[in-house]
C-alpha cells in the first residue's frame, strides 16, 4: 500500500519557521512557561470544580464524604490543594518543567490503598464535621463559636461520642437526647462526630484526567507558538 501526503510550500515554511524559533533559548523558555501555565490553569479549574461539589452526611460515609472541611481543594487560607502548587522551570533546552503539589492530603487521596487516618499530637479522637456550619469552620473543633460539650448520641443504631453546641446540652450524664426535631436519636444536634480513625477510599478524580492535562498543555503551546510566529 502506498500512502502519499502532500504538503504545500506554505506549510513547509511555517514548520521551518517554528523549528527555527525553538532553536532560540528565549523562545523555548516562553513555550515551556506557557505549557506549564496551561497545565496549572487546568489544575486550578479542576480543584475549583471539586470544591463546589455537594456533600452529604450519613453513618455509612463518615470520613468518605461527610461534609469535608471547606476549602480543601481551593481556598485562600494557604492550606488548600490549589495553594500548594509550585512551578519549577527545569530545563528550557529540553522543554521540561514541573508542577509540584506539596499536599500530604492530596497524596493520601491519590494512594491506591490509603492507610487509615488516626489522631496525632496526643489526641485520641478525630472530630468529623456533622453539619455545614462545622464544615465551614476553619479552626479547631475546641474553638467552635458558642462552645461545644462532649456527649453521646445514637446514629443508625449506634451510640457514638460526639460534640454538641453548649447551648443545646441538656443531659448531665453525658448521653444527650434532643427535644427538637430528631428527638429519637439527637443526631440533628451533633456538631462533630468523634471517631478513633477514618478509613478513606482512593479518589480517582483527585487530579484531572490525563486527557484533560494533555489538552490543556497542547492548547497553551499552540497559542504560544502562534504568538511567536505571527506576533
Amino acid at each position: 500500500m502506498n500512502i502519499q501526503v502532500d504538503v504545500d510550500d506554505a506549510q513547509i515554511k511555517a514548520a521551518t519557521k517554528a523549528v527555527s524559533f525553538l532553536e532560540d533559548a528565549g523562545n523555548r523558555k516562553t513555550v515551556i512557561e506557557a505549557a506549564n501555565e496551561g497545565l496549572a490553569n487546568a489544575l486550578r479549574r479542576h480543584f475549583s470544580n471539586r470544591e463546589r461539589e455537594a456533600h452529604t452526611v450519613g453513618w455509612w460515609n463518615i470520613g468518605q464524604g461527610a461534609f469535608p472541611k471547606r476549602y480543601f481543594w481551593r481556598g485562600t487560607r494557604g492550606t488548600s490543594v490549589a495553594e500548594k502548587m509550585h512551578t519549577t522551570l527545569i530545563s528550557p533546552a529540553r522543554l521540561e518543567a514541573r508542577i509540584a503539589i506539596d499536599s500530604p492530603a492530596l497524596a493520601h487521596k491519590l494512594n491506591p490503598n490509603p492507610p487509615p487516618i488516626r489522631p496525632t499530637g496526643g489526641r485520641k479522637l478525630l472530630a468529623i464535621p456533622a453539619n455545614p456550619e462545622a464544615a465551614q469552620w476553619s479552626g479547631m473543633a475546641r474553638d467552635f463559636p458558642g462552645g461545644l460539650r462532649f456527649a453521646c448520641s445514637r446514629l443508625a443504631g449506634h451510640w457514638l461520642p460526639c460534640l454538641i453546641a453548649a447551648a443545646n446540652y441538656k443531659n448531665s450524664k453525658g448521653r444527650f437526647t434532643s427535644t427538637g426535631k430528631g428527638a429519637k436519636t439527637g443526631e440533628n444536634d451533633v456538631v462533630y462526630w468523634l471517631v478513633h480513625q477514618v478509613v478513606t477510599r482512593h479518589d480517582p478524580r483527585a487530579l484531572p484526567s490525563a486527557r484533560e492535562q494533555h489538552s490543556a498543555v497542547q492548547g497553551a503551546v499552540m497559542t504560544a507558538l502562534s504568538k511567536l510566529l505571527h506576533g
